[in-house]
């Protein structure tokens, strides 16, 4: 049951006045009396009432019916597709603990257990992000006044370190294989994806209206943090002018139905495994690779190059130049000293 404080009494002028707090909410009132005995008989009554309508409002709502509600309710309009597609991955990993639990007796103890039993199975990343759309479930819960804290929220985070993947660059003969393999439009993506250290999705959803073939440069608007950034296609880690396609009209990469890609990591895996099976049934060598690692191809190519640091924080579109700053660690003591001093280029002393 919702706490409740203890009632304080107190005088306004001649008049009692009663105050406490039940569910988070403070109530406070005139006990339209100046005799402290009647006072106090007043706020008994008042605050067992109150008390009786908190108890009453207690949830008995199972954890699955609060994922009904806030997935109908809250992210159908609230967040991007790529994020509720993210959000939905991690309500069914939840579900394996809570399903069946009311939402009332989800406890920190209780999400401990969860950390508990997917820890090693997966990444601290993922179980963070678990934890992120359980956080968000629960303060709808909250609003709803089913619950009246968010035991999510109180959950100490740093004992779950987030442990980054050691940046490692493609194959260039694996990347070439693959790009080989894939359909014309997800041929294209990769090699823009290659050639500028675009997101995938911000590369899925490029129209041709973003792109400004006179300038040279190309304007994000479907962006990891929602805000648009425009970049030069030709920098020091690639040249777009060579992989984009000439000036048209509507998406710029199409998938056979004529429309944006929608499942460009589900069409890459597939040709991936194809070709990975295909080469290790041949004998020959082949090196499995991200999407993503071609972002990190692209980064440590800039900075190989002697480019600006902060020049590629902003085109890359991270908020700080510290997530930028682990590129450097695949740079050798001649090119970071090149980063470093921008006046010095790689491999000389001067």
């Amino acid at each position: 049951m919702p706490a409740i404080s203890r009632p304080n009494l107190y005088l306004r002028g001649k008049t009692y006045w009663g105050r406490f707090q039940a569910a988070g909410r403070e109530y406070r009132r005139s006990l339209r009396t100046d005799n402290e005995r009647e006072a106090r008989k007043r706020l008994k009554a008042w605050q067992d009432r109150i008390e009786a309508e908190v108890h009453a409002g207690d949830s008995n709502q199972l954890y699955e019916e609060a994922v009904i509600r806030w997935v109908s309710e809250v992210l159908v309009d609230s967040v991007k597709p790529q994020t509720r597609r993210r959000y939905l991955i991690s309500l069914r990993s939840l579900e394996g603990t809570f399903r069946g639990v009311e939402v009332r007796h989800i406890t920190t103890r209780l999400i401990a257990n969860y950390i508990s039993g997917r820890s090693g199975a997966v990444t601290n990343a993922t179980i963070r992000r678990d934890l992120t759309a359980l956080s968000r479930l629960l303060s709808s819960c909250v609003a709803w006044g089913w619950i009246t804290t968010n035991p999510a929220l109180s959950f100490d985070r740093t004992i779950i370190r987030e442990r980054r993947d050691p940046i490692t660059q493609p194959d260039p003969m694996s990347v070439a294989a693959v790009k080989a393999a894939c359909p014309a439009g997800l041929r294209a993506m990769l090699s823009l994806l290659e050639q500028t250290g675009m997101r995938e999705n911000e590369a899925a959803t490029l129209t041709f209206s973003d792109v400004d073939y006179t300038a040279r440069q190309i304007t994000l608007s479907k962006t990891k943090t929602n805000r648009a950034r425009t970049i030069a296609w030709k920098t020091p880690g690639g040249d777009a002018g060579c992989v984009l396609p000439p000036a048209a009209a509507g998406p710029v990469f199409v998938s056979r139905n004529g429309e944006h890609y929608k499942n460009v990591a589900t069409n890459f895996g597939q040709v991936m495994r194809r070709l990975a099976g295909t080469d290790v049934a041949k004998g020959r060598p082949f090196q499995r690779f991200r999407i993503h690692d071609l972002r990190h191809a692209f980064a440590i190519r800039w900075l190989k190059a002697g480019g600006d640091i902060y020049r590629l924080s902003r085109h890359l579109g991270h908020t700080s130049v510290k997530t930028t700053e682990i590129y450097l660690s695949a740079l050798s003591a001649a090119e970071l000293d090149a980063v470093v001093n921008p006046g010095t280029k790689p491999g000389t002393d001067n």
